[in-house]
């Protein structure tokens, strides 16, 4: 092989330092273009003054491009011989799109192997990101180490924080449905217990009849029976539903709490166990990307952050509004503007507006069963990527229909012109639905929703030149965003937003609707 270098009597080129130098020397496609103004703000802020910080939250609006400031944050570590670094996504499919990012700005990085399931070399030599997703991170039986040993990181990037935290919590969950012998050996265990929870609330869950019934193994029980409770976990070892999650609990039993309804078991801890992943805890360097109107004390009660480190979030003194949005609530235009015309209405309307794409972000698989029924595209985790991908390339005849994922995926420009919004946001996981049952006029539980609500509206405009309109439809998602109670935990933007989607249907009602005429027609003539 010939070596140029020692033929034209260069040096070795010295690699840059400073993050915006270093995207200015990328190998990048070349429609990407300069950095904008809001990353480049950032980036300096971070440079001059916040590089030395342990934990740092970087706050900004949905569709401001965090994900290449944190790539380029991290790049800028290598390049300094800090060590190791790491980009953290919610799920599987962040991990693809974040690594199609890399890939457009031409910044190297690694995965996880398939087959050897370890963490690559170039990752280990400080070589290149590595980019994963948190159930990789945090479980019992962690590549990155458990307890004890841990593999060291430099800097970490936590992308979609709120988002990692939600999926922190579920892996230190066991979860097993009706049919398997977990449940049915821990009911039989606690029976009396429960009956005395509730007497008919047992019957519904033991027959499997009413979803929504759930129960709490009382505390004084649970203590009572933990020994039981092991001998019966520790059957299951070789079973995916325990092994990851039995190292977390095994010596912390007394610290879980638990919950049977119809269709399934759950047992969760109290207070998760954060400090015993050093990969995470003792990184030098953390960075927690947020959307800007997000509750932060949820990363002092779970990532254990500092008060300072929430009081200090590194944000752009000069954000603006990025994007456009209309938000419309057909409903209160006109009472024939309900949920299930306009879904229908959107089956022959879809096709038409190609390549403009319609998007659907519904609550839940039974509320999906009418999208169903209509030969909507419903996707799940596996098909996620691919669907998305197939909508941003303009193949889609027919609108997708996304279940429960207020986050983490970027609908830009013609994928996504029309986004609706399907009912309000719950709670999945029986003990997050035990606190709202026990707590349903808390802020905390307001908040949850509101921020799930906001991530939603942030799929679709995802720049500063791109725009969507989107559709806020189901009754119950209507008359939250009507209570001025809860729009205080929106953020400016989004609160203005909705104000304005108000003042559409102040003015699509002055302008009467002809008599006999369909509702949807005068509408859009209107």
């Amino acid at each position: 092989m010939i070596d140029f270098k020692k033929k034209l009597g260069l040096k070795s080129i010295e690699k840059k330092v400073n993050p915006i130098e270093i995207y200015d020397s990328l190998d990048r496609r070349s429609e990407t273009g300069p950095l904008r103004p809001i990353q480049k703000e950032v980036l300096e802020e971070w440079w001059a003054h916040r590089r030395a910080d342990k934990d740092i939250i970087l706050k900004l609006h949905t569709g401001q491009g965090k994900t290449l400031i944190g790539l380029l944050i991290l790049q800028s570590r290598l390049n300094e011989k800090k060590g190791p670094c790491l980009y953290v996504c919610p799920n599987k499919y962040l991990v693809e799109q974040t690594c199609q990012q890399a890939e457009r700005f031409g910044i190297g990085y690694s995965v996880i192997g398939k087959k050897d399931n370890s963490p690559p070399y170039e990752f280990v030599n400080s070589e290149k990101i590595l980019i994963t997703h948190v159930q990789k991170v945090f479980n019992g039986k962690s590549i990155f180490g458990f307890g004890g040993r841990s593999i060291k990181v430099n800097t970490i990037v936590l992308d979609d924080s709120h988002a990692c935290i939600d999926s922190i919590s579920e892996s230190f969950k066991i979860k097993v449905n009706q049919g398997h012998k977990l449940y049915k050996k821990l009911l039989q265990l606690f029976e009396n217990d429960l009956k005395e929870q509730g007497e008919g609330s047992f019957i519904e869950i033991k027959s499997g009849d009413n979803t929504n019934t759930l129960l709490p193994v009382p505390y004084w029980s649970w203590q009572d029976k933990k020994s039981e409770v092991l001998e019966i976990l520790s059957e299951y070892l070789d079973d995916t539903k325990v092994m990851f999650t039995w190292p977390v609990i095994k010596d912390n039993i007394e610290n879980c709490q638990c919950f049977f309804s119809g269709q399934e078991l759950e047992i969760s801890t109290f207070i998760n166990p954060i400090y015993d992943f050093g990969t995470f805890s003792k990184a030098e360097h953390r960075i927690f990307m947020s959307a800007t109107a997000q509750n932060d004390s949820f990363f002092i009660q779970v990532l254990g952050l500092t008060a300072s480190a929430v009081k200090k979030p590194l944000t752009a003194k000069n954000e603006k509004w990025s994007g456009e949005k209309m938000i419309l609530i057909p409903s209160m235009i006109h009472e024939e503007l309900d949920r299930d015309s306009i879904i229908h209405k959107l089956v022959e309307l879809a096709p038409k507006l190609k390549p403009a794409g319609t998007v659907f972000i519904t609550s839940s698989f039974k509320k999906a069963k009418l999208y169903e029924k209509l030969n909507y595209t419903v996707v799940d985790s596996k098909s996620i990527f691919e669907e998305v991908n197939q909508l941003k390339s303009g193949n889609t005849d027919q609108g997708i229909v996304i279940v429960n994922r207020y986050d983490g995926v970027d609908l830009p420009d013609d994928a996504c012109r029309i986004l609706i919004l399907d009912s309000c946001p719950f709670a999945e996981s029986l003990t997050e639905r035990y606190e709202e049952d026990c707590r349903s006029s808390s802020e905390i539980i307001s908040i949850k929703i509101a921020q799930k609500i906001e991530q939603g509206l942030g799929r679709s405009v995802r720049g500063e030149k791109d725009y969507s309109v989107i559709l806020l439809i189901g009754d119950d998602l209507v008359k939250f965003v009507k209570n001025d109670s809860y729009k205080k935990y929106f953020s400016d933007q989004t609160r203005k937003q909705i104000e304005i989607g108000f003042e559409i249907v102040t003015y699509s009602i002055e302008d009467d609707i002809i008599e006999g005429e369909d509702p949807f027609i005068s509408v859009r003539k209107s």
